[in-house]
């Protein structure tokens, strides 16, 4: 990877690792549903105004319907749960249920494509399990109901990333990855506009400052500048080394968290984030399972 795409890779794991503590900060004062509207629509208005200035075409009729199936999977249904889930899980929760995305988009590459699910899949995906078992029994807050719905909240976040993922790789074809991550947003705004209109009240009411402002750089920042780095990285480096920003958001979340929201970094959250972080690399197969050498 060239020195200026890393430095871009590591500013996008830096813009994302803050996503998550935006959304704790946003979601208890305009609730999820607003949260995730103004994200999606404030991401959709870059993305798109970036579009026009590319002269990219978007060809809305002909992929319409791909633009709102990718903008549900891929935005409106994990943001959503995302912003639910930040109402009762520390950030270093989420960006570990996130990291879990590559590993589930092997399952949908096996019951969608049928690709191979190898027994290194397999053992990732159990592994998986695994680390947020442990993150969850030995992380810094104490397991409650809501707890774990939070947790299962953040898993199917990334359910739907990794169907995204792989709807996207069987029906993208020729569309232009910023035509995908433009007309994606924008459908995902429309879709969630009915949900998020009659949250506007309680927002004009008791809306703040700093709530407004966690939305603003959620959606035109985490959405839209880190949209625009990622499809660069996608395009110039390949999605394999694009996707290894996966492996640092967990780390950056859980230190901004920490820094700015007094949110506590633990040996627990260490050794669950760790583990997931493990069977995430071997998902993306970084890292391989020993073989047996055969003497002759």
């Amino acid at each position: 990877m060239s020195s200026s795409n890393l430095v871009r890779l590591l500013l996008l794991s830096l813009i994302w690792g803050t996503s998550f503590m935006l959304m704790r900060i946003a979601a208890p004062v305009f609730g999820p549903m607003l949260t995730t509207f103004g994200r999606a629509g404030l991401g959709a208005l870059a993305l798109y105004l970036f579009a026009r200035y590319r002269g990219v075409d978007m060809a809305w009729r002909r992929n319409a319907k791909f633009y709102l199936v990718v903008g549900l999977a891929n935005t409106a249904i994990p943001f959503s749960l995302f912003a639910w889930s930040a109402l009762y899980i520390p950030s270093a929760y989420m960006a570990t249920m996130n990291s879990l995305a590559p590993i589930f988009t092997a399952v949908f590459g096996f019951l969608m494509l049928g690709e191979r699910l190898t027994p290194l899949r397999i053992a990732a995906f159990l592994l998986g399990l695994v680390g947020v078992a442990v993150l969850v029994g030995l992380g810094p807050t104490a397991i409650t109901p809501q707890l774990i719905l939070g947790v299962l909240a953040g898993m199917g976040a990334a359910i739907n990333y990794g169907f995204a993922a792989t709807y996207t790789r069987m029906h993208a074809g020729k569309i232009p990855s910023l035509a995908t991550a433009a007309g994606s947003q924008c459908a995902a705004a429309l879709a969630l506009l009915p949900f998020a209109l009659p949250g506007v009240p309680h927002a004009l009411e008791f809306g703040t400052l700093h709530a407004s402002l966690a939305v603003l750089f959620l959606g035109l920042i985490c959405t839209g500048v880190a949209y625009g780095l990622f499809f660069h990285l996608v395009t110039s480096e390949g999605a394999s080394k694009a996707i290894t920003v996966t492996f640092l958001v967990p780390a950056t979340a859980s230190v901004w968290a920490w820094l700015l929201l007094n949110e506590p970094i633990t040996p627990g959250t260490v050794i669950g984030i760790s583990t997931v972080l493990i069977a995430t690399a071997m998902a993306l197969g970084l890292l391989k399972l020993p073989t047996r050498v055969h003497s002759a």
